[in-house]
């Protein structure tokens, strides 16, 4: 995570050699990130332009944020054992940040642990994950400071009840104006949940005949 001198991204793209430029839009690919493509190619975007100035002071924040981000979403979406071992690694990556640098990639890294950690995974969460996510929150707590990590905590947890509150909202507007649809949704959800709760005793019934 060592830094490197603020560099406009047209100048560091036209550098590149085109097998190079080739690799970039493969990573932005495999991460799904427009934000990352519209950073280095300013003849298929006119909001380059405008991002210019912004962009060449914070380039490697965005690419390592675009990266983290990315992680998270993975995390959440594998088996409990890839899991664990993103969350662990969010730990490590955290630990050879400065203090600044830890404190603007927190909600990127926060996300996924304050979902586990808070029960809003979508799934049932073994102990042991749980315990490497709560791991992984001190570290990013001893390295930023309980004052900045509370308020960066918080900011995340505030930003997903908005979400949830949105969705709620939405869910109310579609019963009202396509009752079908609306049925069929509840019927997917509630599958879902029946689904997790079996999950959830199949997992205890296993840890109880392992113990």
């Amino acid at each position: 995570m060592g830094h490197i001198a603020p560099v406009d991204p047209s100048v560091f793209w036209s550098s590149l050699e085109q097998h190079e430029k080739d690799r970039f839009l493969k990573a932005f690919d495999l991460l799904d990130s427009r934000k990352g493509r519209v950073l280095f190619l300013p003849n298929t975007s006119n909001v380059h332009e405008q991002n210019n100035q912004q962009s060449a002071h914070n380039i490697r924040h965005i690419l390592v944020s675009i990266l983290l981000r990315k992680m998270g979403k993975i995390a959440l979406q594998m088996e409990s054992c890839q899991m664990g071992i993103v969350l662990d690694s969010f730990k490590s990556i955290m630990s050879q940040m400065s203090q600044d640098d830890c404190l603007h990639y927190a909600p990127e890294v926060l996300l996924p642990l304050y979902k586990v950690c808070e029960g809003l995974a979508g799934k049932v969460i073994p102990d042991n994950v749980k315990q490497l996510a709560e791991e992984s929150l001190e570290k990013v707590q001893n390295i930023l400071g309980t004052q900045n990590f509370v308020q960066v905590y918080n900011l995340v947890g505030k930003k997903l009840k908005a979400k949830r509150d949105k969705k709620k909202q939405e869910d109310k507007i579609m019963a009202v104006i396509n009752p079908m649809r609306h049925a069929k949704r509840k019927m997917r959800i509630s599958s879902k949940h029946r689904a997790n709760k079996k999950r959830k005793m199949m997992t205890l019934k296993m840890a109880r005949w392992m113990h």
